[in-house]
């Protein structure tokens, strides 16, 4: 018998992303036409969906 274990990618991505209020601040700014702190914000959540990737379903 083979048992595979995971960790909960969920909880972890939940932990590493950056805060909701960053998300506030950013759309704010992008609605003023400055899309910096966007940009910014997005890489840091693809960074972590990078590192924390979802198990791929056997």
């Amino acid at each position: 018998m083979i048992i595979y274990h995971y960790e909960d990618v969920d909880q972890l991505r939940r932990a590493a992303y950056p805060p909701l209020a960053d998300l506030a601040d950013a759309i704010y700014w992008q609605s003023r036409g400055q899309s910096g702190k966007m940009e910014e914000y997005n890489a840091a959540v693809e960074a972590v969906k990078t590192r924390y990737p979802k198990p791929a379903m056997l």
